[in-house]
């Protein structure tokens, strides 16, 4: 079809793809035609019928349609002037949609019994048409340059009227003018020969890391649909709705540690409800004025969001370099992290923890596989013991100088497993365990010289709250639910986000036990958590959420199917990516790669710079600019793909969604390696 297409593009024809049936019946796969072309997301001309039932056939198909996100230029139907249903038909779908062109052509005529008389009579009736088809066929035509001057000039109005989030605007070299998006990829279009051409590309950054179950995905919309047509948005505080209420008990379901949930609106928000609960709970505790100066313990390289509150409890770095309101509250432990380099995986040891290990002097531990690195779940402790005391001594001795130094400590606040905006740092879990470890059975001690009392009450939480930030790294992006799963301790407070509602909207929770709770439970109104926005708990964000979570729950399970591939590569069903082995050892011994890591959707390249580590670094510029302008093709295929990537400073990633195919990610690594190749 693309073949002939472009044959045919300079001669004025005009190309229709007619479907069969109704857009719901199916094609030989059995995929519904609305879904199967969904991905062309061509213009589309829908002929209604305007007889008897036609109304609601037609009204129906439009709707199935426009909640796809089809153009549809104009709708095409007979005259019916007995019942005058077409008039009817019109008037809806002005009031659904402004602009939509309904033009009413007459009808056939009665069928003649003299085949003469019948041929005379449809002749007669086809040249009449032809002054209702003509002008029609010239309005398509006016709608397809109106379209393309609108694309072709986005990409300059656009410059000239955003303020791009994390951009540097005098950096930007090209604008990409994203038509339309559909499970993996983006349909845009750049100007090429004087010519405005399509370019399909993978969105390899997972929409800043929010795609779970792709672009357009039908079972989201549709339940963001039936939620908006049923409530719209209705207040929440004292208040039910059953997409609210349906998705909490989902979550608990899951969470079983937990107790209750608290909506917000976006993972930097629930992070600052996080915040609040945690650190009035240990206020609560330790006897402390709720006013008094208190801060977080963390980890260097964490990134919680954008509001100053949870900027405070991040240390200095570029994010918060140029705030002016930004002031650091807590003190943050130096990671041991993960990485993989010349085939061998390893965990590196930072100065301040190497002062600690008395075995080697070396900052580097390797070990025989990833599996063995990320068996902290199964073996606690015990999967290094040496390595474990290191990091007792100096995590003791950190808390040690805390209390020496009179600072109170509020809450341990961390990323499990990842920290993504901090540059894609794989942590050694073996280090957040007995972080974890520690603060619960000796931080009050340690902190407060209290004696830590361990009621066994799964309601209560011991030394400090733990807080976990799993708005990056929740519901599946590394392969499991939880990314705690992988440590095998359970917080007492989390947070969720992004790949929550699949990428459709945006949402976020924070769940936590009773005892956290408790705290804000009086009779005095002003005591109650005071935190809320004008959307809480929206309709339409649950019930997103509830059909994701559902969904990515039965592919979690699916032996036969979704995920199996990966795991069967990795020969694990709890340790995979979606990204192979033999792509991670090529790429670990490049000369100009320092290590690269993966799990889940997740990948991971440190590029070497002796210049400027880290995300002021532009060593990633030229490579990030060849994945999005190189077309890349299997074999002889007529068309290929760029992928849509997004550097951190001198760490390129790639993030698939989770409905990613083998085929899909096979072009991707095709298309890593050759650039990175290039550039070797």
């Amino acid at each position: 079809m693309i073949t002939y297409v472009n044959q045919q593009k300079h001669n004025g024809s005009y190309f229709f793809l007619e479907t069969a049936g109704g857009i719901h019946s199916p094609v030989m796969s059995g995929t519904a035609q609305v879904d199967f072309y969904r991905t062309l997301r061509l213009p589309t001309l829908l002929i209604g019928d305007s007889k008897l039932g036609g109304i609601s056939t037609t009204l129906s198909s439009f709707e199935s349609l426009l909640i796809r996100g089809y153009d549809i230029p104009l709708v095409l139907l007979f005259d019916q002037p007995t019942y005058k249903n077409h008039t009817m038909i019109q008037d809806k779908i002005n009031q659904i949609k402004k602009g939509i062109k309904v033009v009413i052509a007459p009808s056939p005529p009665a069928y003649q019994q003299d085949l003469l008389q019948e041929r005379e009579s449809m002749e007669k009736y086809y040249s009449q048409l032809d002054g209702y088809l003509l002008p029609t066929i010239d309005y398509l035509d006016k709608k397809h340059h109106e379209r393309f001057d609108r694309l072709e000039s986005m990409s300059e109005k656009s410059r000239s009227t955003f303020w791009w989030p994390f951009t540097q605007h005098d950096l930007v070299k090209d604008v990409t003018v994203i038509d339309s998006a559909h499970d993996d990829y983006f349909t845009t279009y750049e100007n090429k020969e004087d010519e405005l051409k399509p370019k399909e590309m993978f969105d390899s950054c997972a929409s800043w890391w929010t795609q779970g179950l792709g672009h357009g995905n039908p079972t989201l919309t549709l339940s963001a649909a039936h939620a908006a047509g049923r409530y719209g948005h209705v207040i929440f505080p004292e208040s039910t709705n059953e997409p609210a209420l349906s998705l909490a008990e989902t979550v608990l379901e899951k969470d079983n540690w937990a107790s209750r949930v608290f909506f917000s609106d976006n993972g930097s928000t629930a992070m600052e409800v996080a915040l609040k609960m945690a650190l009035a709970s240990t206020a609560k505790r330790y006897g402390f004025d709720i006013k008094a100066p208190v801060e977080i313990l963390g980890i260097e390289g964490s990134y919680h969001g954008d509001t100053i509150g949870v900027m405070d409890a991040c240390s200095p770095h570029v994010y918060n370099d140029q705030v002016q309101w930004y002031e650091p509250k807590g003190h943050w432990l130096k990671p041991p992290s993960v990485h993989i380099s010349q085939g061998r995986p390893y965990i590196k040891l930072p100065t301040e923890i190497l002062e600690h290990h008395k075995n080697s002097s070396s900052s580097k531990i390797y070990y025989n596989s990833m599996n063995e690195i990320y068996s902290v779940d199964k073996k606690g402790h015990s999967r290094d013991e040496n390595l474990t005391e290191t990091y007792k001594s100096y995590i003791r001795g950190e808390l040690n100088a805390l209390k020496a130094q009179k600072r109170r400590i509020g809450t341990l606040l961390m990323e499990p497993v990842l920290m993504g905006a901090g540059g894609m740092i794989f942590v050694d879990p073996l280090f957040q365990r007995v972080l974890i470890d520690v603060v619960r059975s000796e931080g009050s001690e340690l902190l407060y010289n209290e004696k830590n009392e361990n009621t066994g009450d799964k309601n209560s939480w011991q030394g400090l709250p733990i807080v976990f930030d799993e708005v990056f790294t929740g519901w599946y992006r590394l392969g499991r639910k939880s990314a705690s799963e992988f440590l095998g301790v359970t917080p007492d407070i989390t947070a969720y986000a992004k790949t929550l509602t699949g990428g459709l909207l945006p949402l976020a929770l924070t769940v936590t036990k009773e005892s956290i709770y408790d705290v804000f439970l009086s009779k005095n109104k002003p005591d109650c958590l005071l935190h809320g926005h004008s959307y809480t708990a929206h309709p339409m964000g649950c019930a997103v959420a509830k059909a994701s979570i559902d969904k990515l729950d039965e592919m979690s399970v699916d032996k036969k199917g979704s995920w199996s591939h990966f795991q069967k590569q990795w020969d694990n069903d709890s340790l995979w990516s979606m990204w192979s082995p033999q792509l991670l050892n090529k790429i670990s011994h490049m000369k100009n790669i320092e290590g690269v890591m993966a799990l889940g959707s997740v990948l991971a390249i440190e590029l070497k710079d002796n210049q400027n580590k880290g995300y002021g670094s532009s060593v990633s510029s030229d490579i990030i600019q060849k994945l999005r302008k190189t077309e890349f093709k299997i074999d002889n295929e007529e068309t290929g793909i760029s992928l849509y990537a997004r550097p951190l400073g001198n760490i390129i990633y790639l993030m698939t969604s989770q409905i990613t195919t083998p085929e899909r990610v096979a072009l991707c690594e095709k298309a890593i390696l050759q650039t990175l190749q290039s550039e070797h």
